[in-house]
């Protein structure tokens, strides 16, 4: 979890809105949307970065209201904050904490968003959600998102570490029944 000493208590309605989050983005990659699975993770980082955005309220007394309102900074504070120097990441994903260090650091988690959701275009065709999105891509996308979800548990949300290990406990439950996804990315 994360050694910040601030604590600044989500309001219970921010706590499940980001749960509904965390659930809805492993829901569609079970069901097999996994346009939309990729959508709710990349939306769950982007709003842990909120979140930590609040936490820095407190610790420097002024917020970051251009930070909080842009996509690539909410990235910047939720990666910067909760994987940089995360050792199980590292150790769980390998080569594929290096794919999404890829899109992080070239600002492609906003265009995977929204080809999560709109249609592109391609040589004037147009690319629907299902063909722009790889279902390896949205699963790395969500075990991700579940990691940053879990650094945030208990000072960041008002929570104990009960909470970081459950959702811990889900990830890793969600990345053992998925196992076999992984093997083909």
């Amino acid at each position: 979890m994360c050694n910040v000493p601030v604590n600044i208590k989500l309001p219970i309605e921010a706590r499940e809105h980001l749960e509904k989050y965390w659930v809805l983005a492993r829901r569609f990659y079970q069901e097999g949307d996994s346009p939309l699975a990729a959508f709710f993770a990349i939306t769950l980082i982007e709003e842990v970065g909120k979140v930590i955005i609040m936490g820095n309220r407190e610790l420097s007394g002024s917020l970051d209201k251009q930070g909080f309102f842009s996509h690539e900074k909410k990235y910047a504070y939720a990666v910067g904050m909760t994987l940089v120097v995360n050792a199980r990441v590292t150790r769980l994903y390998g080569t594929q904490e290096k794919v999404f260090a890829g899109w992080f650091r070239e600002g492609d988690l906003f265009r995977i968003r929204n080809s999560a959701l709109y249609l592109d275009l391609e040589r004037d065709t147009p690319v629907a959600p299902r063909k722009a999105v790889r279902p390896t891509d949205a699963l790395l996308l969500v075990c991700i998102a579940g990691e940053v979800y879990a650094e945030i548990q208990g000072i960041y949300t008002g929570t104990g570490p009960d909470e970081w290990a459950r959702v811990i406990n889900e990830i890793d439950d969600f990345r053992t029944l998925h196992a076999e996804d992984f093997g083909s990315a």
